[in-house]
């Protein structure tokens, strides 16, 4: 899994078992998220594109808190 940030955005490419084609932007696609800091696992919306390739995942954008009102 390659892990960069671009533009104050999250750039990753991760292997899949699909080979399917498809292109997907997405306002709030659930992903999951490690904390460097506390070490737990937890899960975020995501917003950004997500380009689904033969054996591989490339998604590009933001996980993002939602702010309780």
């Amino acid at each position: 899994m390659i892990n960069t940030k671009i533009f104050d955005r999250l750039l990753t490419i991760e292997l899949r078992n699909g080979v399917g084609i498809d292109l997907e932007f997405v306002d709030s696609k659930a992903v999951w998220v490690y904390n460097h800091l506390t070490e737990e696992h937890s899960t975020m919306p995501f917003e950004g594109v997500v380009i689904l390739l033969p054996f591989l995942s490339i998604t590009y954008g933001r996980p993002y808190t939602e702010a309780e009102q």
